[in-house]
């Protein structure tokens, strides 16, 4: 009865904890009608066409995004739309429910492991801490899912259901494939450490009794941990093969020669990776690093991982004989993560991100054994408390235990106190918003502005270019961005009419969005993504550093086409500036034969 209260209690509070994180992330996320996680502008913006299918049509930008989408997660989105759920509502606040989906298997794997459910307390709270001073959970990307999917996989793993551990290894191919590679591997592990321990075993036994009639396969036995992970391993082979033979449109990859070549790549690019610090690129680089971006606060954890040598020394520690044999899973887990990330190294970009393979997993390991090592060590203070009276031990227990949990909670205050770790992005431009989503829906804009992240997001119109949908992995689809980038800035600081009108009529350009400051030449030396494309911005900043001056930089085209503007932000109707040019062209023309 004891047990099973002290079970429901811990299980209860693990549960609140992850509650009271979610809604200091709920808080931010809704302090403004125009705030989005960084991530989700890029996942989400284009399923607004599930409730308007005029929106982003023929859209390079919200094609390709469509297309590199998980299947579950684009399915899960249509589901909340077709039930009257806007689409981004859902996006802020899926994290509660993810989160909390993660802290129940937290809790669960730990007490597979180490049956404390104190501890299994303190490995909710520790991940929770974590992962809500990060931007993966707040996101509610399809890298948010690998939290609960892997943890509900390690759990069905270690309690040997067969159905339900499938169905997590399918439900991880749905919402975020990349999780399936780090599942077969840990069951490949598995099955291949079960084999060698069968090996073993079936060597010594014949040497024992010195017969030769047992074949290994006599021996063998298949029992339900090794269906398991066969059945898983083929579960996962069916998943891969069906991502390996799907085709995409804005193939090929990039490959690492490319990628060494491109400014992109580079320490200030927009998709920064390489660095000629070696510490820092196996170790500690957000995209290519072993340890996670929190490395500090991992390494100070991490002190847990002892726990799986300290049943030597039992006497010492008397809580680390319950520890059992299932706590090998974790070491297979940070075994097959570290392979993958090695892999990935050596496949560069064909598995995207090598700490894809290794973050999330240390993030998760990490939690339960520094839970499993504080739990034993507090117990071995807590026994040294000699008490004359049972009550007074009983109240200095609890009052440790109170001040533990206070000491461990205090950094969650990061939530509320730093809150560009979750990522969250407000827009400021709100008449603008209002003014663009007044367009029509297929309208296309051309911008260098930095407003051109929010827009597809806030007002559901397309843009030719932006910063934060310029991800260069797929050549097919990034070279035309980058073409587009290059095209746009050389019209837009152009001295010759007829390349605007070019550029206009190549892309079917509608409005032409453009910051008060554009023709300033602080503006693009302060802009770090326009400097990547160095030719056509040091083209520029000679243009309006000279004496002459852009063509659209004129006031009277400014007059005559501005359809919007504030103190920031100025919008021309481009048929009406296609007809001022061209009227223009034509005076000159006419003039050149007059004289």
């Amino acid at each position: 009865m004891v047990k099973y209260f002290q079970y429901r209690f811990w299980f209860v509070t693990s549960i609140l904890t992850s509650i009271l994180f979610s809604l200091a992330g709920l808080k931010l996320a809704f302090q403004d009608p125009f705030i989005l996680q960084d991530d989700a502008r890029q996942h989400i913006f284009w399923m607004q066409q599930f409730s308007n299918p005029d929106f982003f049509k023929n859209d390079l930008i919200a094609d390709y995004f469509r297309s590199v989408a998980p299947t579950g997660f684009v399915g899960l989105y249509k589901l909340v739309d077709n039930l009257g759920v806007d689409i981004f509502f859902f996006n802020k606040i899926s994290p509660l429910f993810i989160g909390l989906v993660t802290t129940i298997y937290c809790f669960k794997v730990c007490l597979e492991i180490f049956p404390i459910p104190f501890a299994g307390f303190l490995s909710t709270l520790l991940l929770n801490q974590n992962l809500w001073m990060l931007d993966d959970l707040s996101s509610g990307t399809p890298r948010a899912f690998i939290y609960p999917l892997f943890l509900a996989f390690i759990y069905y793993l270690l309690r040997n259901d067969l159905y339900l551990c499938l169905l997590a290894i399918i439900l991880q191919g749905l919402l975020y494939p990349q999780a399936v590679l780090i599942s077969a591997t840990v069951l490949l592990i598995k099955l291949m450490s079960r084999a060698k321990t069968f090996i073993l075993e079936w060597g010594l036994r014949r040497k024992e009794t010195k017969r030769a009639t047992n074949s290994f396969y006599d021996y063998y036995t298949w029992d339900k941990s090794n269906i398991i992970a066969l059945l898983g391993l083929i579960t996962s082979g069916f998943i891969l093969a069906f991502y390996g033979m799907k085709t995409s449109n804005y193939e090929p990859i990039i490959t690492i020669e490319q990628a060494k070549l491109m400014p992109e790549f580079a320490v200030n690019g927009r998709s920064a990776f390489f660095t000629d610090n070696f510490l820092d690129f196996w170790l500690f680089e957000r995209r290519s690093g072993w340890l996670p971006i929190e490395w500090q606060y991992t390494l100070i954890c991490s002190c847990g991982l002892i726990v799986l040598w300290l049943r030597r020394i039992l006497g010492k520690f008397p809580l680390v004989s319950k520890v059992n044999d299932k706590s090998l899973v974790l070491w297979q887990i940070i075994i097959a993560s570290t392979i993958l990330f090695f892999l990935s190294h050596l496949l560069l970009f064909r598995l995207h991100l090598p700490s894809r393979y290794i973050h999330h997993s240390l993030r998760l390991v990490l939690a339960v054994v520094d839970a499993i090592a504080i739990t034993i060590i507090f117990d071995k203070i807590i026994s040294h408390l000699n008490f004359k009276y049972p009550l007074i031990q009983n109240i200095y227990k609890y009052l440790a235990i109170i001040i533990l949990i206070f000491l461990l909670i205090l950094p969650s205050y990061a939530v509320q106190s730093y809150p560009h770790r979750l990522g969250y992005v407000t827009g400021k431009a709100t008449k603008l918003y209002q003014f663009l989503r007044q367009q029509p829906p297929k309208s296309l804009i051309a911008t260098l502005s930095h407003e051109a992240d929010n827009i597809p997001s806030f007002a559901a119109r397309s843009v030719l270019v932006a910063e934060e949908y310029a991800i260069p992995y797929h050549q097919g689809y990034y070279q035309q961005i980058r073409q587009r980038v290059k095209e746009l800035i050389a019209a837009q600081y152009s001295l010759d009419r007829q390349t605007i009108i070019s550029l206009i009529n190549k892309y079917g350009i509608d409005l032409w969005l453009l910051d008060t400051d554009a023709f300033q030449a602080q503006y693009l030396q302060n802009n770090q993504w326009l400097q990547q494309f160095t030719p056509e911005v040091t083209e520029a900043i000679s243009v309006v550093e000279s004496n002459q001056k852009p063509v659209l930089s004129q006031m009277h085209m400014r007059q005559n086409c501005t359809i919007f503007q504030t103190e920031r932000h100025l919008i021309w109707k481009t048929d009406c500036l296609l007809k001022s040019l061209r009227n223009q062209l034509d005076t000159e023309y006419l003039s050149f034969f007059n004289f």
